[in-house]
């Protein structure tokens, strides 16, 4: 009886670990080879979240800083803001790089080169915890995003 009970408890704890271990997903994440003098970068990704949450950071060992910035049009100029931290909608999806909502990795300090994995963090608070999400951007070519878009509200090699 006691090894049954005690099994069904590391069942149960094992279970709230995997769920709490699965609040957060992220998947699709690349950014765009910079150019020679480019200072910044975005981060694309699609982050999904079980819980309600806020976003408060991003950071790369290749760039100086991270920033979440919001772009909008305003009197019919482009207009954009950095926002100090972002609300997650449960159950929702959140893509970056798309509607305004970017992620964007100032002061690098390397050239990235197609093909290169770079190391990103995000630092999200769910439940007043706070937890960082470690994953690899895919470098893409250049021309991959600006074939056949032209948008003003695109942020990278400007």
């Amino acid at each position: 009886m006691l090894k049954r009970l005690c099994g069904l408890m590391v069942l149960l704890f094992a279970q709230q670990a995997w769920a709490g271990a699965n609040d957060v997903m992220v998947d699709k994440v690349w950014m765009r080879e910079s150019v020679p003098g480019q200072q910044s970068v975005t981060v694309q990704m699609n982050l999904y979240v079980t819980k309600p949450a806020r976003l408060l950071s991003v950071s790369s060992p290749v760039a100086a800083s991270g920033e979440i910035q919001n772009v909008e049009k305003r009197h019919g100029k482009m207009q954009t803001s950095t926002v100090d931290s972002l609300k997650l909608i449960p159950n929702s999806t959140l893509i970056f790089g798309n509607r305004g909502i970017y992620l964007v990795l100032n002061g690098l300090k390397q050239a990235l080169n197609v093909g290169d994995r770079v190391p990103v963090s995000l630092v999200i608070e769910m439940a007043g915890k706070k937890q960082t999400v470690d994953m690899e951007a895919e470098v893409k070519a250049l021309e991959l995003s600006y074939k056949h878009y032209n948008d003003p509200t695109v942020k990278d090699h400007r």
